[in-house]
């Protein structure tokens, strides 16, 4: 049987890795003897969707697979549609939005079957049932379908058990040169996944899939796919992209011995929570090969931060951050403006307060309620009316800082219209308080405030620029990328 898998488009933004779901899911359909294909209409945002169909068709598949979050359901509905007319095979969706509107999702004319929760095990059950012809599903734990006009509900898939039973993923049928994935020095990164869930309940972040469930796996088999990865793609720069790496700590001290042991020789970059980190922990993980941290931190204004149960506070932040930097490994902070509570006064202050932390990027998000969230819980019990739409094309939260965006279903004390601007002004901020940073890092405190504040000179900056552009600063612009480049080496 030939399975042709899709990622929808997301917006109007190029997806910067492939989905390592498909990939999993992929991989069990290979296991089961099936010809896959994957493709990724997220690479390129701007083509119409009846032209990155065209590619599927020909492909001539028996079956087609989505996968959606609420932000690009529109999309799919729009594909499954062409699709439906032009080959007339079944089409089953998974993922976020599935799990978490699965009745609205299945009200859709030409999507079929629905896998409900975390795919793999009744993924693998739906192929061997549907290649035999038997269409009883209902014995399926996780599937649900049509029937004679209805709806048939089959639950919740089961959780794999022993993820270092899964194969790995089908990174051969990504393009996988066309993400813009990249390390600091240039070469391509490949991502991986060691653990699946988090115990943890932030108001923003979704659940549906695995619940607060945490599982991982052992550290021989994310090693032997590391190495796979190293044969077969020459790649030696890596992405955890675990919702939190650094959770069990006596687990990660163990694959970081593991990762020591073989001489991996790797540059890997994760998730990670400001208190689940030590100096000696970081000082460690540098060794093995980890030159890039991602802390959530959400906010600066402490009630802000407890309001999303997170449960960290500001002095954590600025020991995590700092620990980090004495490490040498960069540290990137995520910030989201407008949360439940902000006011202008507070989005101030944690913009200042992300402008006063050694971070070597910063990325400020609008936060923004999907369903099956706390915070899209807490909005709903006050709006009631609010249904899913295709309005959702726009919740989205990723802010390019080119140009404003608009808030989707603002739940902040903030007009829309500052929100959007602040946005900007939380990035100016950042990149200031960075380069002042590096002057004083470069020339000293008393020297490096001098030079920086003369680089803020209007005049000044004008005729940098156009010595710039005659070339005569060409070897500080290579020496500072050389410098980023060795940060990470």
């Amino acid at each position: 049987m030939r399975i042709a898998f899709i990622g929808p488009k997301w917006n109007q933004l190029v997806n910067s890795y492939p989905s390592l779901g498909l990939g999993y899911l992929a991989a069990v359909a290979e296991q089961e003897g099936h010809e896959c294909a994957i493709f990724d209409f997220g690479l390129r945002p701007h083509v119409p969707v009846e032209e990155e169909v065209k590619a599927v068709i020909d492909f001539k598949p028996d079956l087609v697979a989505f996968t959606s979050m609420t932000t690009s359901f529109y999309s799919v509905e729009q594909a499954a549609e062409l699709l439906k007319d032009a080959l007339g095979v079944p089409i089953i969706i998974g993922g976020p939005h599935a799990t978490t509107l699965p009745d609205l999702t299945l009200q859709n004319p030409h999507i079929d079957y629905l896998v409900y929760g975390e795919g793999e095990i009744a993924w693998r059950e739906f192929l061997r049932a549907f290649s035999a012809g038997d269409t009883r599903f209902h014995k399926i734990q996780g599937v649900w379908f049509k029937e004679d006009g209805h709806i048939v509900e089959g639950g919740k898939s089961p959780l794999v058990p022993n993820l270092d039973a899964l194969p790995f993923p089908a990174r051969h049928l990504f393009e996988l040169d066309a993400y813009p994935l990249y390390a600091p020095n240039g070469e391509k990164m490949i991502t991986l996944l060691s653990s699946r869930g988090c115990p943890y309940n932030c108001s923003f972040c979704f659940k549906g899939i695995v619940g607060r469930t945490y599982r991982q796996r052992s550290p021989e088999n994310i090693v032997a796919e590391i190495e796979d990865v190293i044969e077969k793609y020459g790649t030696r720069n890596f992405y955890f992209i675990d919702d939190l790496f650094t959770i069990n700590v006596k687990r990660l001290d163990k694959i970081l011995d593991y990762m020591i042991e073989r001489g991996l020789d790797i540059r890997f970059r994760c998730l990670a929570r400001v208190d689940r980190v030590t100096p000696e922990l970081l000082k460690k993980m540098y060794k093995a090969g980890c030159r890039q941290i991602h802390y959530g931190i959400e906010s600066g204004n402490p009630e802000v931060l407890r309001r999303t149960a997170k449960h960290i506070d500001l002095e954590q932040v600025r020991k995590a951050v700092q620990w980090t930097e004495e490490a040498g490994i960069a540290a990137k902070g995520y910030f989201i403006l407008g949360l439940p509570g902000d006011t202008e006064e507070t989005i101030q202050e944690t913009i200042e307060f992300a402008a006063s932390l050694p971070l070597s990027e910063a990325m400020f998000s609008i936060a923004t309620p999907f369903p099956g969230t706390k915070l899209w819980e807490e909005l709903l019990a006050k709006r009631p009316e609010l249904r899913y739409n295709a309005d959702f094309t726009r919740a989205y939260y990723y802010n390019s800082y080119l140009s404003e965006i608009a808030p989707f279903m603002n739940v902040s004390d903030v007009p829309d219209e500052l929100l959007s601007q602040y946005i900007i002004k939380a990035r100016q901020r950042f990149l200031e308080a960075k380069a002042r940073r590096m002057y004083h890092k470069a020339f000293g405190p008393t020297l490096g405030e001098v030079f920086w504040r003369v680089s803020r000179n209007n005049a000044i900056r004008s005729v940098g620029r156009g010595l710039m552009h005659l070339g005569l600063f060409k070897r500080f612009k290579y020496y500072k990328t050389r410098g980023e480049a060795e940060q990470w080496s």
